[in-house]
């Protein structure tokens, strides 16, 4: 017996002492993203290595669904942080197995007083047969990689199964008929919403299912928010949106800031300003805000961080330059590039926008989805001064754009990046709007960088010359 705890115990620091070599040859080396592969080398070695992260997490909660997943990541981490000494988190994006253990080589801890992963919805699972969640928080269920999903209903289906056999809490968007037909499992049911607000619409636009996923009925809508998303019921069986533990409301769009109220059940209101666009991080915000509050976090304190919160690593960040903001916006799917679209109709500025269309394993080997986005939203976007489309697929999101209606002349289509990024970024505008998939974010978010430090290398020997300029007299 002790023997094989040895032996273990060894495989264990070999897979740990690997990872981290694949970790520098990535990063140091290669120039790379190291946020997946020093798990992979590492479970290779080790298969059980996410069982030990579960022993030394006091608690976990996991993410799932289908966008939404990296903010609200990303905002749980901000606000717990400021509570917990310890937190260890994807912070990446990098959410199968791999990913999750390359986050636990780089912060390496004997325990932890939080996990907080988020998980793809393929890996659900897997990930599920390791790591025991206190919490479970579903953000929404759209169609994304139909060539590596299939169809939502499957990743319904297979993230009920694993769901299943735990003992743990559910955080669910009842505003999505599938998130909220987990109810069915007769857990520990936490819900949360948005409100009919003024950017609701009676008109349907990109809808997922219109139908009841408890009797097939077509469910019938008081208002949208997005996609699926709205005030729902089934006239056949009563299916609707369950009772709101929190909810959103009173949402205003002014001064690039989001405005709105956060409620807990028979609370008072909190008003909140969130400084980013996009209706979907009001359900970003209100899902993280609800998660603080089961946990037993003060409303004021969450509310603070809340507005504090500065995006990272290519979701809706932003880097300013001397003569403009270049904001970086991952799109993915049908539902997130429409939202995004909407999003940059309500900013005012003069700007320009790039396109990079990868269709690289990891984004989707098929591009069809940009067909079924609302594409068309683009020829409502004020101050536009030109729009550029570049990666692997430039041209078929140039066809695109023409087919949306948008003037030739305002188009440009270039498969290379860096060349094509230089050109936007000598475009005579407030802000510039970058919108990559997924393998473009980061080789985008680091040709951005390279140009940000050459500029502040010109400015710093400006103002040293102006400087000197004074000094001499002259």
């Amino acid at each position: 017996m002790g023997s094989n705890i040895s032996y273990s115990r060894l495989r264990y620091y070999f897979a740990v002492a690997a990872g981290k070599i694949a970790s520098f040859v990535l990063q140091k080396i290669l120039k790379s993203s190291a946020s997946a592969m020093p798990g992979k080398v590492a479970m290779t070695i080790y298969p059980d290595i996410l069982k030990l992260v579960n022993e030394r997490c006091h608690n976990t909660i996991l993410i799932t669904g289908t966008n939404g997943k990296t903010t609200t990541n990303n905002l749980l981490n901000f606000i717990l942080r400021r509570e917990f000494s310890s937190v260890l988190s994807n912070l990446r994006g990098a959410n199968m197995p791999q990913g999750l253990v390359s986050a636990f080589i780089h912060d390496r801890k004997k325990e932890y007083d939080w996990g907080i992963f988020e998980v793809d919805e393929g890996s659900f699972q897997r990930v599920t047969e390791d790591l025991k969640p206190d919490y479970v928080l579903v953000t929404n269920f759209f169609r994304d990689q139909l060539d590596r999903y299939g169809e939502i209903e499957k990743a319904f289906q297979d993230i009920l199964e694993a769901l299943e056999p735990l003992e743990t809490t559910l955080i669910l968007n009842a505003d999505d008929p599938l998130v909220s037909n987990f109810r069915k499992l007769n857990k520990k049911n936490i819900y949360y919403g948005v409100k009919r607000n003024q950017y609701s619409t009676e008109e349907q636009g990109i809808v997922e299912s219109r139908f009841c996923p408890a009797c097939n009925s077509y469910l019938e809508y008081d208002y949208y928010n997005y996609g699926q998303l709205g005030g729902y019921q089934c006239p056949d069986c009563g299916f609707k949106n369950p009772h709101y533990d929190y909810n959103i409301t009173e949402i205003d769009y002014k001064d690039h800031q989001y405005h709105f109220k956060f409620k807990k059940d028979n609370h008072n209101p909190q008003d909140i300003i969130f400084p980013y666009e996009g209706i979907y991080n009001a359900y970003n915000c209100c899902a993280a805000l609800s998660t603080s509050m089961e946990i037993g976090l003060p409303l004021d304190k969450v509310a603070r961080s809340i507005e504090e919160f500065e995006y990272h690593l290519g979701r809706m960040e932003n880097f300013q330059f001397p003569d403009k903001i270049v904001k970086i916006a991952l799109v993915k799917n049908p539902i997130g590039l429409t939202e995004t679209i909407s999003s940059i109709t309500l900013d005012e500025r003069p700007k320009s926008m790039l396109f990079v269309l990868n269709d690289n394993p990891a984004d989707g080997r098929d591009v069809s989805w940009i067909w079924d986005a609302e594409v068309e939203k683009t020829v409502h976007i004020k101050n536009i001064n030109q729009i550029f489309c570049s990666g692997r697929r430039a041209e078929d999101i140039a066809l695109r754009l023409k087919y949306a209606g948008v003037p030739v002349e305002l188009v440009e289509a270039d498969d290379n990046m860096d060349r094509t990024i230089g050109k936007v970024l000598n475009e005579k505008v407030e802000i510039v709007y970058l919108l990559p998939t997924y393998t473009a974010v980061f080789q985008a978010r680091e040709l951005i960088l390279a140009r940000l430090e050459g500029s502040s290398k010109k400015m710093s020997h400006v103002r040293e010359y102006l400087k000197n300029l004074k000094i001499s007299g002259r």
